[in-house]
């Protein structure tokens, strides 16, 4: 069926999703010459790579036999390498090149690994798409204002999420084929290798036996890697580097000193964790006693990720991509609410600059709402988040078996 007939029968039975959908696709079309005014105005940052500065720079400390973690006069290590030793295996060849080339062809490398994986995760979805369908998902990406964000900052949010899209691909041909769901695990433990904060999207590997011992084989196997390489001294550095992130999860400064990483969802609560701790039991539970539910709950992983590390930045809302792929097609296959979806990865889209309106037009036209608690709760990301969890979290709980 052709592009334009099925718009024609979306609209018949889901109006507002289409008219959601095409004001989104539009926005993203647009959104690269946008964002390239906003640069000109200096409101949106450069093309620096900033992030994959630490990266070089922990390479050339391994090659040589210096300390691949440092510490800031601070006595923290913001701003300094802070991935597990053995991912700067992953780093290398790009450093290898030098600033200036190793840094856009990491880029260049992380986009099309996540372009690659949206495409698997649409073709698994709804079939087989053109060549120029495929480009043109391309430029929608692009026109994703987190992901635009993380290759700027030279972040993995790309490369992570195009390894959860093929995680998602391999669960799917799982359904008869055991090693996929070892290999859905796997892929998945490596997410969470690399970037212990993406631990979340681990939901789904509840949910199968086959996947949770490919997660554990997977991260056995590169700890151990990572040991027999670098040695346990720098491991022991790496923990004080994870107790370190982890205790930087408290209160947030307010969201009126903005920068365009700025997503704190829970910022406004001086202690957080217990409550993403029982938003985690409820995820957990979900996924342990629905039945016949893997795509949502793969998806309630991706999309409450954000909101339950403990440490979010706007770049982790590209992982909500391939949770909105799914959970959208799922709505419009059984009948549902597919606007609610489509809305939800909309606030995400608009995350940055949407709370850059907020807190700079409130103080000037709406003074009685200039408040540090109110800032917090309009953030666009964090409502977002909501919508596509709990979409997801709503078809979970209804596989659960009574």
């Amino acid at each position: 069926m052709a592009l334009q007939d099925r718009l024609r029968t979306w609209y018949d039975e889901h109006p507002l999703f289409v008219a959601l959908a095409v004001l989104l696709a539009a926005y993203h079309l647009v959104y690269p010459c946008l964002d390239w005014w906003l640069r000109g105005a200096e409101i949106a940052p450069p093309f620096s790579f900033w992030d994959f500065g630490a990266y070089d720079q922990a390479v050339e400390a391994w090659q040589t036999g210096g300390e691949i973690y440092t510490r800031n006069e601070d006595g923290g290590y913001h701003g300094s390498y802070l991935y597990p030793p053995i991912v700067l295996v992953l780093f290398a060849p790009f450093a290898a090149l030098g600033r200036g080339v190793g840094d856009p062809l990491w880029i260049a490398f992380s986009v099309a690994v996540l372009w690659i994986g949206m495409v698997l995760v649409v073709e698994r979805l709804a079939g087989r798409r053109s060549w120029p369908e495929r480009l043109l998902l391309a430029w929608l990406l692009v026109g994703y204002q987190p992901l635009l964000l993380a290759a700027k900052m030279g972040q993995t949010a790309a490369f992570m999420t195009g390894l959860l899209c093929v995680a998602f691909v391999t669960l799917e041909r799982g359904a008869a084929s055991r090693p996929a769901r070892f290999a859905s695990g796997a892929v998945t433990g490596v997410v969470g290798v690399v970037k212990l904060a993406y631990a979340p999207v681990g939901a789904h590997l509840l949910a199968n036996r086959d996947r949770l011992l490919g997660a554990v084989a997977a991260g056995v196997g590169l700890v151990g890697l990572s040991l027999l390489v670098f040695g346990v001294e720098v491991h022991r550095t790496y923990i004080e580097v994870l107790a370190w992130g982890f205790g930087r999860g408290g209160t947030a400064r307010s969201p009126a000193v903005w920068l365009a990483p700025y997503f704190k969802p829970l910022g406004w609560l001086a202690e957080s964790l217990w409550l993403r701790l029982v938003a985690v039991a409820a995820v957990v539970l979900a996924a342990v006693l629905a039945r016949d539910r893997d795509r949502e709950i793969f998806a309630l992983g991706l999309a409450a990720f954000p909101l339950l590390t403990t440490l979010a930045y706007t770049y982790y809302l590209v992982a909500l991509l391939p949770a909105a792929a799914i959970l959208i097609h799922g709505e419009l296959a059984r009948g549902g609410r597919p606007a609610v979806p489509t809305l939800g990865i909309g606030l995400a889209s608009v995350h940055a600059y949407g709370l850059l309106a907020i807190t700079t037009l409130v103080p000037r036209y709406l003074p009685v709402l200039d408040d540090r608690l109110v800032y917090f709760l309009a953030q666009p990301g964090t409502w977002g988040c909501l919508l596509l969890a709990g979409t997801a979290f709503a078809r979970v709980i209804d596989g659960v078996e009574r």
